[in-house]
């Protein structure tokens, strides 16, 4: 997410606050996910900010995340009492093109989606120059993923922010604008060397799909941001999902305006007393009126 929405961002974030509140108490928090924690991260250092992916390892103690200015950044991640303290050995490398460059052009690193393969590589889905590509390591030139024509009508800031691998190994991916029906959101599978359709999900136009994550009990989640001109809402919804559709929607948690910052990525595991986690973190544009949050919330057993 850039240009268009974080110019309004910019304006509108800096009104004062007491429509912000106004906003907040017509989009009150519900759902049955508990929130753990929010912990903010800073770092003074230009590379910093702008996440928009989450992987989280399968024990909770790290992390990587990628930026949309093409940055892969690894972390510990210390816990007390089960909520987040402290980030550690933080490292960060250049996202590269296929020439083992980094680009200069931005919309040609614009590193939206990511997620993990099973042999361990990294997978991120671009904006800009829409596109997937997998990368054995961090600092090494990617392996491109086949492209579609209709690739060319997804909107400059509005294609692949929502990416996850199933549980057969294969990449699932969704734009964040509607392709067609505005009332659905269509994600597509990598089957051989074509995307095609896969399962639809209901859309609310209060919402914009920008991450997605299998988690250890087979479900999809899938994570939503909306903004109204005054902050964000976030929502995180979970289905059964075979070769049927996408069934038993659950909604986990809605956040009205005002509760979180701009959460983006999205990654679900299981905890050491077997409890299924989110954790998401937030893009702040790289504007100091946003904040870098990491944020934790549990399913009920």
């Amino acid at each position: 997410m850039r240009h268009r929405l974080a110019i309004a961002i910019t304006a509108c974030l800096a009104v004062s606050g007491g429509l912000a509140l106004w906003a907040e108490a017509s989009n009150p928090k519900s759902g049955t996910a508990e929130h753990l924690s929010t912990y903010r991260w800073q770092i003074q250092a230009g590379w910093f900010g702008g996440f928009s992916g989450l992987e989280i390892s399968e024990d909770g103690t790290q992390m990587i995340t990628i930026s949309d200015r093409g940055q892969i950044v690894s972390a510990d991640i210390a816990r007390e009492n089960g909520a987040i303290v402290s980030l550690s050995n933080v490292r960060h490398d250049k996202v590269l093109n296929k020439k083992g460059k980094f680009s200069p052009h931005t919309n040609q690193r614009d590193s939206e989606g990511l997620a993990r393969l099973k042999n361990g590589a990294l997978v991120v889905s671009f904006e800009g120059v829409h596109r997937v590509e997998a990368f054995t390591a961090p600092s090494t030139p990617p392996k491109s993923f086949p492209t579609e024509a209709w690739f060319e009508d997804m909107e400059e800031n509005a294609g692949f922010e929502a990416l996850a691998v199933d549980p057969a190994g294969r990449l699932v991916v969704m734009p964040e604008d509607a392709l067609e029906n505005d009332r659905l959101i269509q994600a597509y599978v990598l089957q051989g060397k074509r995307w095609r359709a896969a399962f639809t999900l209901r859309r609310d136009k209060q919402f914009q799909p920008v991450g997605a994550d299998f988690g250890p009990d087979g479900r999809f989640y899938l994570l939503e941001r909306g903004f109204n001109g005054f902050g964000f809402r976030t929502r995180v919804r979970s289905f059964h999902v075979d070769k049927t559709g996408a069934t038993d929607e659950k909604i986990l948690f809605r956040n009205g305006i005002g509760g979180h910052d701009n959460l983006e990525g999205l990654s679900v595991w299981r905890d050491a007393e077997g409890r299924i986690r989110l954790t998401m973190i937030s893009d702040d544009n790289f504007r100091l009126i946003q904040r870098t949050e990491l944020v934790e919330y549990v399913l009920p057993q």
